[in-house]
């Protein structure tokens, strides 16, 4: 008898038979590919994913032997060798099978690395020639299902990262089954589309029951407009409204509207660029919706092994798992899912294990990219790749949600595709709507002192200054405080704003600042560009230092956000110091120039034209020569390159793929604020967490994620120098906290700077 897994049971009647586990892996990763047309795909790897644990040394393993056993290859050995003519698709099915637990390997040479498939493919295996007594190599299908795009090597690329999705998943929940059944029974959230649409609908009417003002009626009136457009047919559709129109609510409402219309469509998935506004979204879909059916997704702690780490842990790492919510962040089965752009990309392009295994779960899904010009920049391209795919073949519906539409048209409208997928515009008039919304006076100001902006800052009532870095942030904020601390007049409600703050001090101070604002009481912020995308506050005065185009009118929508004037005014400034090289430079130098020729000609700087503009002169300028900045890591060229022979380097591509390009460790700070600091009591949330997390035997996702609101990310140089310096305590093994925040953690501005 051959097994699959073991138990803690001498006992080998109660193991997992090996050919069970072989059946019921290939009838589940069926199922999942057959959402994409691809089910006789999904069941011969399944199939013959373990082969190689009909060998006798693998059957050791189960009984204790620590000898590491290679049982992932003989599966892809042998689809190749059945293939025949088929071999050069027989390559997708052996990438996934030789991958299942070490990840989807670069295709490599026979010479070359030893995790590469090539090589794989040829080395010395332990005997399994016991399989063929039990298993029957099924025949390769002669074809795909799947309708011709842009570039067809991304497309198999692509199509081998969903069947491996498909695998992983079944695998790790049939393994689930078998050792955890109890566990198994609580995964999986149904949808029910007209429920939440009928939970939306009676929260819009009590939460908006007639509007009282005229801007009041303009949400009104766009609301209904957006949300009679659902019923459209699935595709790629762009959501082009101004800052502060609603755009949050009415993109779940036209969601939750096509869903019901599309009954194929089984999930909503948010992707936003800023975690600190996916707590604020998550709440509200929460509070619409219901607690069971939203998953909040923005950790990036993984747990990947190599093979060897997965075979010893595999029926550990099964029983630690928790709840619904907890298993749901694995593979994304809940009908709402709130997540980064980081987490949602770079699961499209990674080729661990972890990240993939949600990937088929995207199939069939409404996804909706929240301040969508955010994904402009190295990676658009690829960006725009994966969703066009996902649209063509994966029957998902996109929205791009945004004041200022990056070009995707430009980039998806290529001339080698046969059949185009066009983007589509939700709002009949947004040229109409931008003007209705224009709620603000843009000024450009040229370039100004940092002596010269304290001077009109400290004698404003309520005004909002954003800067490029937090380096100016600081130091425009501590040139403040010390005219503060030596003037007679002193400057009430003075606060900062940067990610040198840990996200539950920037609530914090959000919420003072809100409640100043509200009450007409003074009140300044200095603040970098993570104000721009999603926070609700409404200031009378925006002062924005130089940048993108895109970035000052996030800026203005910060100001008059509610129509309480006439007009607001913005002013947008340089500092002495000029732009930091590369993208703030590029782009800042085109707004530049946009914003003088408008106001010149008595034009508005941020309308819909404006705009397209400013990103037709950022594309040119991004497809200089032979260069094309929108891959700026040349990930379609990599897919390409070898693209015909199926030849991909799917790990070097997940190792380039990443968003944030410079590397940060997270700090953990014991932050209290001014009220918990008068109860000395270990009853404050941070005690509590730390409690658990030194008396907890392994680091779960769930302790991490009630940890993130007191994570400050640093430079890997400067956390470095505080970890030398001894300044950092290691309170969990990679988990690091400030050791002294009374020095090195200031109420004001955060993490004070190492390097002074």
């Amino acid at each position: 008898m051959y097994y699959a897994h073991s138990t803690d049971s001498a006992n080998k009647s109660e193991w997992q038979l090996l050919l069970n586990h072989l059946n019921e892996v290939a009838q589940l990763t069926a199922k999942f590919a057959s959402q994409f047309g691809m089910e006789k795909w999904g069941y011969i790897a399944g199939y013959l994913h373990d082969l190689g644990k009909y060998s006798d040394e693998f059957q050791s393993r189960l009984d204790g032997s620590s000898r590491r056993v290679d049982h992932s290859t003989a599966g892809a050995r042998e689809i190749i060798k059945a293939a025949g003519s088929n071999q050069r698709l027989a390559v997708i099915l052996s990438y996934i099978i030789a991958g299942h637990h070490s990840g989807l390997p670069n295709y490599g040479t026979i010479s070359g690395a030893d995790s590469c498939l090539a090589r794989r493919l040829v080395k010395d295996l332990d005997d399994y020639s016991a399989a063929f007594r039990e298993v029957k190599i099924p025949a390769l299908p002669a074809q795909f299902s799947l309708q011709p795009g842009i570039s067809s090597s991304f497309q198999m690329s692509f199509l081998t990262r969903m069947l491996f999705s498909c695998l992983v998943d079944a695998d790790t929940l049939n393994t689930e089954r078998f050792l955890n059944p109890d566990q198994a029974d609580k995964r999986g959230v149904a949808a029910n589309f007209p429920v939440l649409l009928k939970r939306f609908q009676d929260y819009m009417a009590k939460r908006f029951p007639k509007p009282g003002s005229q801007i009041d009626y303009l949400r009104t009136e766009i609301f209904n407009e957006c949300i009679g457009k659902a019923s459209q047919p699935r595709g790629l559709f762009s959501l082009t409204l101004p800052t502060g129109s609603g755009k949050t609510l009415i993109s779940l409402g036209f969601a939750l509207g096509h869903a019901v219309q599309h009954k194929e469509l089984e999930r909503i998935i948010y992707a936003i660029p800023h975690t600190n506004i996916i707590e604020q979204n998550a709440a509200i879909f929460r509070d619409v919706l219901g607690e069971e059916v939203v998953l909040e997704h923005h950790s990036n702690v993984h747990h990947d092994t190599d093979e060897s780490e997965e075979l010893i842990k595999e029926e550990q790492e099964v029983r630690r798992l928790r709840d619904t919510r907890r298993l749901s962040e694995e593979n994304w089965d809940i009908p709402v899912i709130v997540t980064t752009n980081v987490q949602f990309f770079e699961s499209l392009f990674s080729h661990k294990r972890s990240q993939t295994r949600k990937l088929h779960n995207l199939t069939n899904s409404v996804i909706v990219l929240d301040e969508a010009q955010m994904m402009n920049g190295a990676f658009f391209k690829p960006c725009m790749y994966a969703l066009e795919e996902l649209v063509r073949n994966y029957g998902c519906t996109v929205i791009m949600c945004t004041a200022t539409q990056p070009p995707a048209s430009e980039i998806l409208n290529h001339p080698r595709m046969k059949q185009q997928i066009n983007v589509k515009e939700i709002v009949t008039h947004p040229e109409l709507r931008f003007r209705q919304f224009e709620r603000v006076k843009v000024c450009s100001r040229g370039i100004v002192s940092l002596d010269g902006l304290v001077e009109e800052l400290k004698g404003l009532p309520q005004a909002l200054c954003i800067v490029n870095t937090r380096k100016t942030a600081r130091e425009l904020f501590e040139t403040l405080q010390h005219i503060q601390s030596r003037s007679a007049n002193t400057l009430e409600g003075m606060y900062h704003l940067s990610a040198r703050m840990c996200p539950r001090h920037r609530m914090a101070i959000l919420y003072k600042v809100r409640q100043r604002l509200e009450s007409g009481q003074p009140c300044l912020l200095i603040s970098t560009q993570l104000i721009e995308a999603g926070v609700d506050v409404d200031f009378p005065e925006v002062y924005r230092e130089l940048a993108g185009l895109d970035s000052v009118a996030q800026a203005a929508g910060r100001c008059n956000r509610n129509g309480k004037l006439s007009h607001g005014k913005v002013h947008v400034f340089e500092l002495g110091q000029g732009l930091p090289a590369g993208w703030m430079s590029l782009t800042g130098n085109i707004a530049r120039t946009i914003l003088k020729d408008s106001l010149e000609e008595g034009l508005d700087p941020l309308s819909v034209s404006a705009v397209e503009r400013y990103f037709a002169e950022l594309s040119y300028f991004q497809h200089i020569g032979n260069r094309d900045s929108t891959d700026g890591k040349e990930i379609i060229a990599k897919i390409e390159r070898n693209g015909r022979q199926l030849a991909f380097p799917f790990a070097e591509i997940g190792r380039e793929f990443r968003m944030i390009d410079e590397q940060m460790e997270p700090v953990i700070i014991p932050f209290k604020t001014e009220e918990e600091k008068l109860v000395e009591d270990n009853s404050a949330a941070f005690s509590i967490l730390l409690k658990r997390l030194r008396h907890a035997p392994q680091l779960s996702r769930e302790l991490v994620r009630k940890l993130q609101p007191y994570t400050v990310q640093l430079y890997e140089q400067e956390y470095e120098a505080f970890k030398q310096a001894g300044e950092l305590t290691e309170i969990s093994p990679g988990i690091r906290m400030l050791e002294h925040p009374d020095l090195w953690y200031s109420q004001q501005i955060g993490v004070k700077p190492y390097f002074a």
